[in-house]
């Protein structure tokens, strides 16, 4: 289909996935109602960012990262729009019929869309709406307009999406109706562009296909094509996976690339797909059904962090791993980096002896509308503090927690204390008060006896004794990515095991707990459980 992006209507998009409780509907005319800002991370375009950015990540960081970063420019173009529009698929049941004329509002899409997909709530009758005159073969569009609008109606849900797990309440519904229906029957169409529609491409979620492998490698799928996977799982696992197949919810985000082969904009996958290797970097709360699926068709599974958002799901993925056997790996980069060999050695223990851990850690602060802060998405402390926990127990090899306990600072910020049945002590304070000069920042320190490690940035490393500084070194930060997805490939393509159900368990449990306390301390009740199911009634 075709999208206004950069001011161009271009073609060739693929169309939005379609589940059982939404529309597909033509667009008619479209008027865009505000700019959407604060959706993603992003970085102004500054020779001052780069400076900063080399020293931290390299110049092969550097190159990938900055393209990668300049191919999304049509992701983060968002707006909140709404108009006429012609049904052209429609639910079983549904209120409105294939080829009735409605109203709608669509959060979170380009400037303008040849054919969108919105859910029941978001489609309104026509009725008592003057229709404008629309031209043959082409469809109405206004742009934003640059004054401040006195009714914001459409306030509550600029970012609303099915997947983020909230229920758009009913009073919210009338009076986005009410607001839509007024602002409609106050538009001057007459001032309207005219975008050629004429000869439209037939629908399709997907495009591609997957040839027979020639390469003798394994063959892979990937969820979600953000920033992380473009940067580091495609490149760094591609002399041991073929990643033919690539499913983006997003069309905006799909680009071209000359290994992939199939794309899908489905969020989850066709119960005929099958590959060798699953990498799973899509929404936090897609992890696990898409785990579950690959474990069941006997593949592997590369799944970044969280692995698991409630008990339930840890439980259904314990389950699949007993029967499977150690088929997944999970993303913790910390668990391969170089500075763990040193550390072992300049701390004079073997792996499982006790290593107290202390960190601080500063994350970025997340936009106002980053799917980050979708309920369903559960905390950032859960999402981002799981690395140094993780690493912490890695370094000890997994020995079980014994107690543990999590506060709520007055500022936000989060402390954690952990003894483990080895010895080991932990404590970490977790803020979301960092800058975006380079990144997130975290400080961490390795103890025993008469013995310390101080890791920055996981680019700095010094180690000291009583006597002297035992060594030095530093390296990009980029090097544990690199150096995580070429070992899990090279375990792959040997068919060797993955991790031990007993790291995946501990590990991933610690976190639970710690989550579900500081949900209680946030005054959340139980909104990801509320956000969790409302999210699988458009998909189940």
């Amino acid at each position: 289909m075709r999208i206004l992006t950069g001011k161009n209507w271009r073609d060739g998009f693929l169309d939005y996935h379609r589940n059982k409780r939404e529309y597909r509907l033509e667009v008619l005319a479209w008027k865009d109602l505000e700019k959407l800002e604060h959706v993603y991370h992003t970085r102004p375009k500054s020779l001052r960012l780069l400076i900063n950015y080399f020293p931290v990540v390299g110049p092969g960081g550097m190159i990938t990262k900055t393209w990668s970063r300049l191919r999304e420019d049509r992701r983060n173009d968002k707006y909140l729009g709404c108009g006429f529009g012609k049904i052209i698929e429609a639910p079983e049941q549904a209120r409105f019929k294939t080829g009735e004329t409605v109203v709608f509002v669509a959060p979170w899409h380009p400037a303008l869309a040849e054919r969108i997909v919105l859910p029941g709530e978001l489609v309104f009758p026509a009725a008592n709406v003057p229709l404008p005159e629309l031209p043959s073969g082409a469809a109405l569009y206004l742009p934003a307009s640059a004054e401040d609008p006195a009714d914001r109606f459409w306030h509550a849900i600029r970012a609303w999406s099915i997947y983020s797990g909230v229920k758009l309440a009913t009073e919210t519904l009338l009076q986005l109706e009410t607001g839509l229906k007024e602002n409609l029957k106050a538009t001057d169409w007459s001032k309207a562009e005219r975008i050629i529609t004429e000869n439209p491409a037939p629908v399709s979620e997907t495009k591609g296909e997957i040839p027979k492998p020639s390469t003798g490698k394994k063959t892979g799928i990937l969820y979600g094509f953000g920033n992380y996977a473009k940067i580091n799982i495609i490149p760094y696992m591609s002399p041991f996976v073929d990643i033919k197949t690539v499913h983006e919810i997003d069309p905006t985000q799909i680009s071209i690339s000359r290994k992939v082969e199939r794309w899908d904009t489905s969020p989850l996958p066709k119960p005929d797909e099958k590959a060798d290797v699953y990498f799973v970097a899509s929404y936090n709360h897609t992890h696990v059904p898409i785990t579950l699926h690959a474990l069941e068709k006997g593949a592997y599974v590369v799944v970044e962090k969280p692995v698991a958002g409630d008990y339930e799901e840890l439980a259904a993925l314990e389950q699949a791993l007993k029967k499977v056997g150690r088929k997944l790996f999970i993303g913790f980069h910390k668990r391969y980096g170089l500075f763990n060999d040193y550390a072992l050695e300049d701390l004079a223990v073997k792996p499982g002896d006790q290593i107290s851990y202390h960190s601080v850690v500063y994350e970025l602060v997340q936009p106002e509308l980053f799917w980050y802060n979708w309920p369903v998405s559960r905390s950032t402390f859960f999402a981002n503090g799981c690395h140094q926990i993780d690493h912490f127990l890695h370094l000890n090899g997994f020995s079980k927690p014994k107690d543990f306990d999590i506060k709520l600072l007055q500022d936000h910020a989060v402390e954690v204390w952990i003894e483990l049945e080895n010895g080991a002590t932990f404590t970490t304070t977790f803020s979301e008060k960092g800058t975006s000069r380079v990144g997130p920042r975290d400080f961490v320190e390795l103890k025993v006896p008469g013995r310390n490690v101080r890791i920055m940035d996981a680019i700095r490393y010094q180690s000291e004794d009583e006597h002297r500084i035992l060594r030095k070194k530093r390296i990009f930060k980029t090097q544990s990515y690199h150096d995580m997805y070429r070992k899990i490939g090279a375990r792959i393509a040997k068919n060797e095991p993955g991790d031990t159900i007993e790291s995946v368990m501990i590990s991933t449990k610690l976190m639970l707990d710690l989550e579900e306390k500081l949900q209680q301390l946030k005054g959340w009740g139980n909104r990801y459980e509320e956000a969790k199911k409302e999210f699988w009634t458009y998909f189940k």
